[in-house]
């Protein structure tokens, strides 16, 4: 005789393994609740052969059970109770290998867009090292999952009181990374021909128009990394020797988490420069 053929189904299923993984264990726990419903049942039929079960009413024929009895529905318990055993080591195996799935699990990452974390203590006489107080100064940043997108700096109450040497200061800023990468904002005297007396916020970021102006004083506002002399080496402990990069997107792709640096100069010394707000930083990240 012949046979139908039988169609040839390739189901296409796709199934993460974080997916997987509340599968297999509700899988474990409809099993286990199955095997909790049979040794139940199997202590229900020793209940009963002792007289210990309650009947509420019901009569068994025959009402009273023989030893020769008792020790067939023994041996019956115990085939079960084996085999539920059996089961029950079978499915600690595959709990464990589910654990042991569960550990190979990435942790869990949540991005992050525009945190900010704040050094205001002021970065005073601004001048050739070891002039500068604190050099650097730094902010340790924390807390913060998957790797950099963005990052940009924010320079608070910036002043050059245009005291000391002829001329406005020349203010220099190297940002370096907690691993040791660099990003240049201010190198060559750009925006300081004349002397910042009134307090200047500013940030630089990659994302801004224009550099900062290259006559009169630093303006407020928000602006490109700004080079016109990449020549001159930050003294220790700062990183060297120049050119550094001009360009904030160097810090994408690392870990953010760690101590930021900003070292601050000027190239000619003397003006009483000085950052009264500190500065900060602002970062974001992105998940693999």
């Amino acid at each position: 005789m012949s046979f139908p053929n039988i169609p040839n189904i390739t189901p296409l299923i796709s199934v993460t393994t974080e997916q997987s993984i509340p599968l297999l264990l509700s899988s474990i726990a409809l099993e286990e609740l199955s095997l909790a419903h049979i040794t139940n049942a199997e202590a229900e039929k020793l209940q009963f052969v002792l007289g210990t079960l309650p009947t509420n009413g019901i009569t068994f024929t025959p009402a009273e059970v023989s030893l020769s009895d008792l020790l067939t529905l023994d041996a019956s318990v115990q085939r079960t109770l084996r085999d539920v055993i059996k089961k029950e080591m079978l499915l600690e195996f595959k709990f464990e290998n589910v654990l042991d799935l569960i550990g190979t699990l990435p942790e869990a990452c949540t991005p992050t867009t525009g945190a900010t974390f704040s050094n205001t203590q002021a970065i005073t006489n601004i001048d050739l090292v070891p002039g500068t107080n604190p050099y650097p100064s730094n902010i340790v940043v924390s807390g913060l999952q998957g790797t950099i997108t963005d990052v940009t700096v924010t320079i608070h109450n910036f002043v050059d009181p245009g005291s000391g040497p002829p001329g406005p200061g020349h203010l220099d800023l190297l940002v370096v990374a907690p691993d040791g990468v660099t990003s240049v904002l201010i190198v060559g005297n750009p925006g300081n021909g004349a002397a910042a007396t009134t307090p200047v916020t500013f940030t630089i970021s990659d994302n801004a128009a224009t550099q900062i102006p290259s006559n009169g004083p630093i303006p407020n506002g928000t602006f490109l990394p700004t080079v016109t002399d990449n020549s001159n080496t930050f003294p220790a402990p700062a990183p060297g020797p120049a050119p550094y990069p001009a360009s904030l997107s160097n810090f994408n792709g690392l870990n953010p988490n760690g101590t930021w640096s900003l070292y601050a100069i000027d190239q000619f010394g003397g003006h009483g420069m000085a950052i009264n707000g500190g500065w900060s930083l602002t970062i974001s990240t992105t998940c693999p």
